[in-house]
């Protein structure tokens, strides 16, 4: 699924430049490019679609690669999702895990392994089974995450170190550094939680320690 596409100019205007499925069986695979690669696709293989404004929606069986400048989806994957883009929006399902990046992007969907993201401001909703690493600069945390996170802040204020909103369910944990940390009333934390920010937030259940000018990267 890596080889290049090549699209005429003249071609660049149809809704999908090219859309092709390959493989029989369990192993049949489909690939759009374009301008806009838009489609709804029901494969027991994998899945790639790339274009300026990419829309994937349906069932794949394996793997779902998506890149755009707007990428917006709502499909159940069997295996992992890899999703880039200026504006990233996906609903749905995954079986593996997903990566995530975005220069804005929102997540709403029920992830069984672990979760990546890289964006500059995320909205995460949703029901995420395993660990959860991001790195952001305006984080709304609002979902479920049962496995241990791992979220610093980027990109505020001096340069770095952001803004996270937790108005979730973390499950086990882990760590948020970010200039500025606000847990809600329904925020609720079980695990060991510690929190690094320039301020300590309202609330319990966690740890604090304050930043004192330093850098979440490397932290």
């Amino acid at each position: 699924m890596k080889h290049v596409l090549v699209c005429a100019a003249a071609m660049m205007l149809l809704p999908a430049c090219t859309y092709s499925v390959s493989g029989h069986g369990d192993n049949r695979s489909a690939e759009s490019a374009g301008m806009v690669a838009s489609r709804h696709v029901d494969v027991p293989g994998d899945a790639e679609f790339s274009g300026m404004i990419v829309n994937a929606h349906g069932d794949v069986g394996r793997d779902l690669e998506l890149s755009g400048a707007s990428v917006r989806s709502n499909a159940d994957v069997g295996g992992n999702l890899t999703a880039e883009g200026a504006r990233v929006r996906f609903t749905g399902s995954v079986g593996g895990n997903a990566d995530i990046a975005a220069g804005t992007a929102y997540l709403d969907a029920r992830i069984l392994g672990n979760t990546e993201i890289a964006a500059g401001r995320i909205t995460l909703d949703g029901d995420l089974g395993g660990r959860l690493v991001m790195d952001a600069g305006h984080m709304n945390v609002r979902g479920i995450v049962r496995g241990p996170v791992e979220i610093r802040g980027h990109g505020r204020n001096d340069g770095h170190n952001g803004r996270v909103e937790l108005s979730g369910h973390l499950a086990q944990g882990g760590l948020i550094c970010a200039a500025e940390v606000e847990i809600g009333r329904s925020a609720r934390i079980e695990g060991d939680l510690l929190v690094i920010s320039d301020h300590r937030p309202a609330g319990d259940g966690f740890r604090y320690e304050a930043l004192n000018g330093r850098d979440c990267d490397h932290l």
